[in-house]
């Protein structure tokens, strides 16, 4: 059904592939109360369309959210029906409205205004622009898990209790200062590759802040490697996370949220450092601080600059480019994607001529096939050297492949000095948790286990 002016005088538009930008819309949706969404999905997404569908619904109600799957008549395969609905989000976005097919124009009548899905990060920095302690308020009401509905029956149970247990057997202590190093994980023909996670860069932080501050480093998000005590990285798939929502009606995943919502509210020492990613958005509006890292000359840096300065704790951090092998050189090929120069294509080309001849998962211009099985060359049996006879030496072997790159400099990968020291100062301006009276350095996680010293051996 199409929407109605009685419910909604403003409709965003967002694909069913942005998942990430659910919880920003969410939040949005709850701040303007005549504002709706309409889901574009395709048959490939007819999983994730339903989803946020019902993800909105529970929020807001049936009457300000849509869900339209779009076909493409000429070709039925997976590709030509993502391709097609990427085409139609393409032109809500560059508000082509005049080419939009009918069916979008039915969806959103006029006199309805029709928004892409970024219209809702200035909907929420106008809130926080005009009434900054009503806006987190009514945020942490939308988030906070104490009236979750049971899953049989009706009434609801507060959840907050069994989060506070979670933290507690996790090893997380009320007058301990943390900052959660979030990672985005994801395949290499996501959008926005580049900001996925540099294992090392994020490794070279744990480090760095454990050890010249009393700022506790927590590997959260997707897993890529990094390991701390505690960790917060893909705990909604653990038992002692998904076992506390069996008896009512939430996803562990969107639970999490919950989540963050008791640690703004309770725990006040935590910071949070990431790059530019929808999941680190929700905690920033909760109250946590937090810091994201985005390339230079990004095209979207504006959509997020909105809530800098009005978002409380809310700060960027510009790098000259991504950190990490494989992040740099899917920077680098959407960079220099376009035939005409730009401020985009020509600061990649400066600053990544050390990938020049680098590819990724291909070789020469083919994609790798199975490897050939592995013939091991013949040993060949010395002859039995005869005495008196001068030991001969073998002679010196060469690769048979002299063609390979020189080496590249690991610092090339990494962030510069001055940006990583930078972020290391920002995570030490962590502030005090509540009740903590002194900084303390170190983990702990739930009881300290301490071994009896060894006797000394007696006199002989």
């Amino acid at each position: 059904m199409p929407f109605s002016k009685t419910h909604v005088d403003e409709v965003m538009v967002q694909g069913a592939h942005m998942s990430g930008d659910r919880n920003s819309i969410a939040t949005a949706l709850r701040l303007k109360p005549r504002l709706g969404v309409l889901i574009l999905s395709c048959p490939s997404l007819g999983t994730q369309g339903t989803e946020l569908q019902k993800f909105y619904e529970s929020i807001v109600g049936p009457n300000r959210v849509n869900l339209i799957s779009i076909i493409n008549p000429s070709d039925s395969s997976d590709e030509a029906g993502e391709k097609s609905m990427k085409g139609v989000y393409r032109q809500v976005s560059k508000r082509d409205f005049a080419n939009l097919p009918l069916f979008m124009k039915t969806m959103i009548p006029r006199p309805i205004f029709m928004r892409s899905a970024t219209f809702g990060t200035g909907v929420i920095a106008d809130a926080f622009e005009n009434d900054e302690q009503g806006t987190q308020k009514s945020t942490r009401a939308l988030w906070r898990l104490d009236k979750v509905p049971k899953k049989v029956g009706t009434g609801v149970i507060d959840k907050r209790p069994a989060l506070r247990n979670f933290l507690v057997g996790r090893g997380f202590l009320q007058k301990r200062a943390y900052v959660f190093l979030f990672a985005k994980e994801g395949p290499r023909t996501a959008e926005k590759a580049h900001h996925f996670t540099s294992i090392l860069t994020w490794r070279l932080l744990h480090e760095e802040i454990g050890r010249s501050s009393s700022v506790i480093p927590v590997a959260a998000g997707d897993k890529i490697g990094l390991r701390t005590q505690p960790t917060l990285a893909e705990f909604w798939k653990d038992s002692d996370w998904t076992d506390i929502w069996t008896d009512v009606k939430i996803d562990p995943r969107s639970a999490q949220l919950g989540l963050w919502c008791l640690l703004a509210e309770e725990h006040g020492g935590l910071s949070i450092i990431g790059m530019r990613s929808g999941m680190i958005e929700v905690p920033a509006l909760l109250g946590i601080r937090t810091l994201y890292l985005e390339e230079k000359h990004n095209q979207q840096a504006e959509r997020m600059a909105k809530w800098i300065g009005k978002v409380p704790g809310f700060e960027r951090q510009v790098v000259e480019r991504p950190a990490g092998i494989k992040q740099q050189l899917y920077w680098l090929n959407e960079s220099t994607k376009s035939y005409q120069p730009s401020d985009v294509s020509t600061h990649a080309v400066n600053n990544g001529a050390h990938l020049a001849g680098m590819v990724q998962g291909f070789r020469l211009g083919r994609p790798f096939r199975a490897q050939p099985k592995f013939t091991p060359a013949p040993v060949l049996k010395q002859p039995l050297r005869k005495s008196g006879e001068p030991f001969l030496h073998p002679q010196k072997t060469f690769l048979a492949n002299r063609r390979l790159p020189a080496p590249v400099d690991a610092a090339n990968f990494q962030l510069a000095k001055t940006e990583f020291d930078k972020i290391v100062t920002w995570a030490k301006g962590t502030p005090m948790p509540t009740g903590a009276t002194t900084n303390v350095h170190g983990s702990v996680l739930g009881t300290v286990i301490r071994r009896p010293e060894p006797k000394p051996p007696e006199d002989l």
